[in-house]
């Protein structure tokens, strides 16, 4: 493997700290960011209602049963709520400190089956994929799940090895925590990466071991508190309505009826269910390594099935990869964020290729021109997007980002380092200096049109003596608005509000014009007591970026008093 293998990252350990320092800084900025109204803020406001009423086993979305994600993001977030206050840091900070576990297991996995440079390049590929960079900042379920997958992975790969117990037992922990963060799908892709490690190296004793099914009591018990949490919330409750159905086993749900429900669609509502989903955001969410790694791929998946070559130690993280990917396109609803828990099978099985591939002269002729023109494509769409659309505001910011623009371009154009080695430095910095912009930069200006944590801040702003009891939510998207008053205030019907209003009409209340304008034409009218600019901001669209039309494509989300005409 070595003599194949030429790159070597011992040489020189200064670049590493650099990179490191540079990917590191990325990931902390992404903390002290405002959260994105969808998942993460809602996800925050979950956390809140434990935090606020003490109810550590009730999973309530503003007043709400939730039925559909398990509990450890939740605790997560409570627990740094208990030792920071509710900020966006204390909700994003065990989302970071996941998300480095999962490097470092990639990291301790490929090294385990390789050699210490593999196994940087395969941590340097997760660090610096797009969509886990983003998975820092829009911080949900994918955290925790891809922690767990990558660390019980690791730890269960070396059991099937050395036998040892203790690998055995972590590998449970790594598991629980995996289905503890999104149910089964996480074990189930640590399972079918070790079943086929074990098909493909024939270690089929593995399984007669009566050690090796201790994992099952083990995964069990550290699952414990999740079940029992499901099992007071909804068990010991059947009279609970959530999604009109009674008598709700939150046990059986967790265990088995989870399994389904986003294979086979909401009831009616379906998603994304394109086949091609899965493989086509791969492509964006993936980069700059996306393209290798689907040519790792096939390289790894021929090299078995055509080349009957079944005993590469990388082989297995292949196979499950694409029987992974091949299974989850079947399912009806999916979200483009779902595809990162795949992201360390891809850095284990893309790191080797690499470097076989980039040790040749065809491969170096092949990937490293395409490289390059995908640095520069990705490097253009960043100036557009930083010094165009959104201009920098921080001289500091605009300074260093060019400087590391700058750095690139001396990379693409540095003929004394190896071809090889600027390859791997090329889509480094791409992604570093992407990342940095879009951190710095282009989301904190981005979130000044998100109208919930905008209007949060003017209500502290304004010294206005309006308590958070008086405060209602016609407007039911607004999560940041909650998160950043830190109360989950009470929701109002659209629809029952003339019902409600005789006893509500003092409040004051969360609205967007759109509703707004809708309810005038029932009889009410508005009177805004503060108003800021909207914009659903995980859904940038061209002519919200162009400034000339960036207002038009606006909502305007306000706090005001309704009466009736």
């Amino acid at each position: 493997m070595k003599k194949k293998y030429a790159i070597n990252l011992e040489e020189n350990r200064l670049i590493e700290y650099i990179i490191f320092i540079l990917i590191l800084l990325i990931y902390i900025r992404a903390l002290f960011l405002p959260l994105w109204d969808k998942d993460a803020a809602h996800h925050a406001n979950i956390a809140l209602n434990m935090y606020q009423h003490h109810n550590y086993t009730d999973l309530i979305d503003r007043g709400q049963d939730y039925l559909d994600k398990p509990h450890l993001l939740f605790w997560l977030a409570l627990i740094s709520y208990k030792v920071f206050g509710v900020t966006s840091f204390s909700y994003r900070l065990p989302t970071l400190l996941l998300s480095l576990v999962s490097i470092f297991s990639v990291y301790k996995l490929t090294k385990y089956l390789s050699d210490k440079t593999t196994a940087k390049i395969a941590a340097l590929i997760l660090a610096t994929a797009q969509s886990f960079i983003l998975s820092v900042m829009d911080a949900r379920m994918e955290a925790p799940l891809t922690c767990g997958i990558a660390f019980g992975l690791w730890q269960l790969v070396v059991y099937l090895d050395n036998r040892k117990f203790i690998n055995l037992l972590l590998s449970a922990l790594g598991a629980a925590v995996a289905f503890s963060s999104k149910g089964w799908i996480g074990p189930i892709i640590i399972f079918s990466s070790c079943f086929f490690k074990i098909l493909l190296e024939r270690k089929w004793n593995v399984l007669a071991s009566p050690k090796t099914w201790l994992f099952l009591p083990f995964f069990f018990l550290f699952i414990t508190p999740v079940l029992y949490a499901y099992y007071i919330q909804y068990d010991l409750h059947p009279e609970k309505v959530v999604r009109g159905m009674t008598n709700i086993s939150g046990v059986k749900f967790i265990l088995w009826n989870q399994n389904f429900e986003r294979f086979q669609g909401f009831d009616a509502e379906k998603r994304n269910s394109d086949y091609f989903f899965f493989y086509h955001t791969f492509l964006w969410a993936f980069l700059p390594w996306c393209i290798v790694a689907y040519m790792g791929l096939f390289y790894w998946l021929r090299r078995m099935f055509f080349k009957k070559k079944w005993t590469h130690p990388f082989n297995f993280a292949a196979l499950s990869f694409a029987f992974i990917l091949f299974t989850i396109s079947f399912s009806n609803f999916k979200m483009p964020h779902y595809i990162i828990m795949l992201f360390p099978l891809a850095a284990v099985f893309t790191a080797p290729y690499i470097r076989l591939t980039l040790s040749q002269k065809t491969g170096l002729k092949i990937f490293y021109p395409m490289q390059v023109f995908l640095a520069v494509g990705i490097i253009l769409i960043t100036i557009a997007l930083n010094f165009y659309f959104f201009q920098p505001q921080n001289i500091l910011v605009a300074i260093a980002g060019s400087l590391l623009i700058l750095t690139l371009v001396i990379l693409i154009f540095k003929k004394n380092l190896p071809k090889p080695i600027r390859f791997i430095l090329i889509s480094a910095f791409t992604s570093i200096s992407f990342n940095f912009f879009l951190n710095f930069n282009f989301i904190p200006q981005l979130m000044q049109y998100q109208g919930g944590n905008q209007l949060a801040d003017m209500l502290h702003k304004s010294k206005l003596d309006i308590p958070n009891e008086d405060i209602m939510l016609l407007n039911t998207n607004a999560h940041s608005f909650d998160f950043y008053t830190a109360y989950n205030h009470q929701v109002v019907d659209v629809n029952k509000l003339h019902e409600f209003y005789p006893s509500i009409k003092d409040k004051y209340f969360i609205i967007d014009t759109h509703t707004a304008r809708t309810l005038e034409s029932q009889g009410f009218q508005f009177k805004p007591v503060l108003e800021h600019t909207d914009y659903n901001v995980t859904t940038v669209k061209l002519k919200f970026l162009a400034p000339k039309t960036r207002l038009q494509q606006c909502d305007s989300l306000m706090l005001a008093q309704i009466a009736l005409k």
